[in-house]
């Protein structure tokens, strides 16, 4: 993502005040008027530092988003879990039974995605009877 769609996103976050956002990164509410302007010669790229504090802010309110976004759709349609196993018996090298990994995909519905908890809050309880 580019520095101008981080902040294009932290201004949509913040309903777009130029304020809120100078907040977030200490600076002044007309810098960052600069660097988010559209005329021409008055716009001012940020810093190697302050690029790197706007790439952090919007990871730190992307990714959860995401990860919310992810969840309600395998709560709602189900997902799919890939895993790796070993199978096989021990014996000499060489033999058919010689123990090798095997991909096991398995379909798995909703209320499977509903009982596991996301980090951080409680497991949800249907109320279905």
């Amino acid at each position: 993502m580019s520095t101008e769609a981080g902040l294009r996103f932290l201004l949509a976050t913040h309903r777009y005040s130029t304020r809120r956002v100078a907040a977030v990164f200490g600076v002044s509410q007309c810098t960052v008027q600069r660097w988010v302007t559209k005329k021409p010669g008055a716009r001012r790229p940020p810093g190697p530092l302050c690029v790197r504090a706007i790439e952090e802010a919007v990871l730190a309110r992307w990714q959860p988003r995401i990860g919310a976004r992810r969840r309600a759709r395998a709560e709602a349609e189900g997902f799919v879990f890939h895993t790796r196993a070993r199978f096989g018996f021990a014996v000499g090298a060489g033999s058919s039974d010689d123990p090798r990994v095997r991909w096991i995909s398995q379909c798995l519905p909703g209320e499977v995605a509903r009982s596991c908890s996301p980090p951080g809050t409680p497991a949800r309880v249907s109320s279905s009877s």
